[in-house]
């Protein structure tokens, strides 16, 4: 978390940073009034913020070590939560009821949710703050000689994924003739397992991810990304909350400028990057 608040603290407030509290709090002795029933009003009331969190490498993930949620968008909320002086209650999800939680009122918003058009139909997506491509994790042997993405668009093949996550809803749709094994896994690198098994051909998942697993020189043994130079889905994500509250919205939207514009995600996941692999023991 020190690593975080460095970046955060890298460059001087401007003028978004002002907007952002000011919005929140007010200024001076007008203080600023939220809708009673604005989730930002509720937050001031409370001093609360509750956050689902969805395994995610390297966005949000417990810490094997200490079972403690890390990771950028864990980071990131930290980072808003503490200058906003209130406290985050963290809610722990799985992808495919991710959409549900936050619906139903489990949680004021959901971490680290990436962009696609049926999610969007049911969720509010607040600014992007970075993107993620995927890729698909094979044997080093490459036994069904696939050379480009579309030759996972085939009946004879077999492709595993994580239900509910961007890569289920990508598949679905760019590989409709594939045969797709989704599963309910705590982590997303699980799934590899099924293509270790001979059960699936591929293992679609991010990048990072893929990268992240094939560091680890037994796992390099097995596998290899099947198209390196050339990753599809690239899709942007960030946060999401209920339809029908513009101020949280703008509140959040806000903060994804400031974010932006100082670079704090950026520097983050390089950061990240750098410095952990979740699959290292």
């Amino acid at each position: 978390m020190a690593n975080g608040w460095n970046v955060f603290q890298a460059r001087g407030l401007r003028i978004v940073a002002a907007s952002l509290v000011l919005a929140a709090f007010g200024a001076g002795d007008a203080p600023a009034q939220q809708p009673s029933t604005s989730v930002l009003a509720k937050i001031k009331k409370d001093g609360v913020l509750k956050v689902c969190y969805g395994q995610l490498s390297p966005e949000s993930y417990k810490d094997p070590k200490t079972g403690e949620w890390v990771g950028v968008q864990v980071d990131l909320v930290q980072m808003l939560a503490d200058w906003m002086k209130i406290k985050v209650e963290k809610v722990e999800v799985t992808w495919d009821v991710a959409v549900v939680a936050l619906a139903r009122g489990d949680c004021d918003l959901m971490s680290a949710l990436i962009y696609n058009a049926p999610r969007a139909m049911q969720v509010n997506y607040i600014r992007s703050f970075w993107s993620k491509p995927i890729d698909a994790l094979i044997p080093k042997a490459n036994p069904k000689g696939f050379k480009q993405s579309s030759d996972l668009n085939d009946p004879g093949v077999k492709l595993a994924v994580v239900l509910g996550t961007r890569e289920h809803e990508t598949v679905q749709r760019l590989f409709p003739k594939a045969t797709i094994l989704a599963q309910r896994v705590q982590s997303e690198a699980q799934v590899i397992d099924t293509v270790k098994r001979g059960d699936a051909d591929a293992a679609v998942l991010p990048v990072i991810t893929i990268k992240w697993w094939l560091d680890i020189p037994e796992n390099a043994a097995f596998g290899k990304a099947a198209f390196p130079d050339a990753p599809f889905g690239k899709a942007p994500f960030g946060w999401a909350i209920r339809y029908g509250d513009p101020d949280w919205k703008d509140f959040l939207d806000a903060w994804s400028i400031y974010v932006t514009e100082n670079d704090i995600s950026k520097k983050l996941y390089d950061d990240y990057l750098s410095r952990t692999n979740p699959f290292a023991k």
